[in-house]
């Protein structure tokens, strides 16, 4: 938690209650110790897709498809491309998507998403929320498959926040924090992207790509 957490509480509680589905998906992350999207980030992140609607989406990072189902209710028009390296996972998402109706417009990739995807993939929008070390190297993969004009988000890019306090981190935790404060400086530097970061949930980066 990054930020008061009374006001982390306040607003959690003030986001629309979800789906059935959601709802037990939460449940079974809370009780599993899976890591999902932050409900705050989650409504955000609905928000900005309700905005851009973005016909193609990449998300890397599936888990049990919690956050694929939030990207495709709120990008109606939307086919996602998700990418997941877990099989246990990759089975409990897919029939998690065929329980919420969506299998048609989701097609999940397992496998390593270092290994980035073939040329004919374009999209305009990229969601980042797996390997927390890697997020530089799915940058690079990922990023020239945005078209211009297209969304980039990043999930955790604050780190509870240890970025802005990198000596409160713990000895194995901390090169994985210099991890993310380098990323989220090459973020905020590149000249192909517009960035603002977020204090929302665990932190969001939002780029525009020029």
């Amino acid at each position: 938690m990054i930020t008061n957490p009374a006001i982390e509480d306040y607003v959690t509680k003030l986001v629309s209650a979800r789906s059935p589905l959601l709802a037990q998906l939460e449940q079974e992350a809370e009780t599993e110790g899976i890591p999902i999207i932050q409900l705050p980030s989650a409504q955000t992140i609905r928000l900005l897709l309700m905005l851009h609607r973005p016909k193609a989406i990449l998300e890397v990072g599936t888990a049990i498809g919690y956050s694929t189902i939030w990207l495709a209710e709120a990008a109606v028009d939307a086919k996602i491309v998700t990418m997941e390296l877990d099989e246990e996972r990759i089975q409990r998402a897919q029939n998690n998507f065929k329980l919420a109706g969506l299998s048609e417009r989701i097609e999940l990739i397992g496998g390593d998403a270092t290994k980035g995807l073939p040329d004919h993939y374009e999209f305009d929008c990229l969601f980042i929320d797996a390997a927390k070390g890697q997020y530089r190297t799915f940058l690079d993969l990922y990023l020239p498959k945005v078209r211009s004009g297209g969304l980039i988000i990043c999930d955790n890019i604050l780190f509870r926040g240890l970025v802005a306090a990198p000596e409160e981190a713990s000895k194995r935790l901390r090169p994985l924090v210099e991890k993310i404060d380098r990323f989220n400086h090459h973020l905020m530097e590149r000249p192909d992207l517009e960035t603002a970061i977020l204090p929302v949930g665990d932190g969001l980066a939002v780029s525009y790509k020029r």
